[in-house]
């Protein structure tokens, strides 16, 4: 039966392109091709590269982190009740903190003596070699692969405000900043801003 088959197919496929209307499908089929590969790179990205370009994105200096920070609490603070013009500064205890990703490898040696009537000695050396893992850069380059990147610490936060002076002011700046910020009151400053 599958015999049949193949050759039923065979058959057919035979027929269609041996004649001059299976040579246009053909030609046809190919020139769709070629237009279906020079479209795809009009194409979104694969998944694997925009995961490479979010990587990349992710990995940010410690300037642009406090910049990003200062924008974000302006926003929150400038819709507080009360503040009117305002001007936040954002001081870091450290920097932005990578930690890349290792290959590890281990040689261990062992070595055994005979030292005399029924005495053996072991030695043993144990080396570790560790490698940090390298990856292509966009621009042709290679780069360490970044494991985890660790937000920096933040050593205290100033906010000069119009309606820094008003008690009730404060204590919501405050409150907000450090909710936002999961740090402790006694590192967040409001004062009012000179006219």
């Amino acid at each position: 039966m599958k015999g049949n088959t193949m050759e039923t197919i065979q058959g057919v496929f035979h027929k269609y392109v041996s004649g001059e209307k299976g040579k246009k499908i053909i030609l046809i089929a190919g020139i769709a091709g070629m237009v279906l590969i020079l479209l795809s790179s009009f194409w979104p990205k694969s998944e694997a590269t925009k995961s490479k370009q979010e990587t990349t994105a992710a990995a940010m200096t410690t300037s642009e982190y406090t910049d990003l920070l200062q924008q974000r609490l302006a926003s929150i603070v400038n819709s507080i009740d009360g503040v009117g013009k305002s001007e936040i500064m954002v001081t870091l205890e450290t920097g932005v903190q990578n930690i890349y990703a290792n290959q590890e490898q281990k040689n261990t040696d062992k070595s055994q003596d005979m030292t005399g009537e029924n005495t053996t000695r072991i030695q043993e050396r144990q080396d570790v070699e560790q490698n940090v893992i390298l990856v292509d850069d966009p621009e042709g380059g290679e780069k360490a692969l970044i494991k985890t990147q660790l937000e920096p610490q933040i050593k205290g936060v100033v906010v000069v405000c119009q309606g820094g002076d008003d008690p009730v002011v404060q204590k919501r700046i405050s409150q907000a900043v450090t909710t936002a910020l999961d740090i402790s009151s006694k590192r967040v400053c409001v004062t009012k801003l000179s006219n």
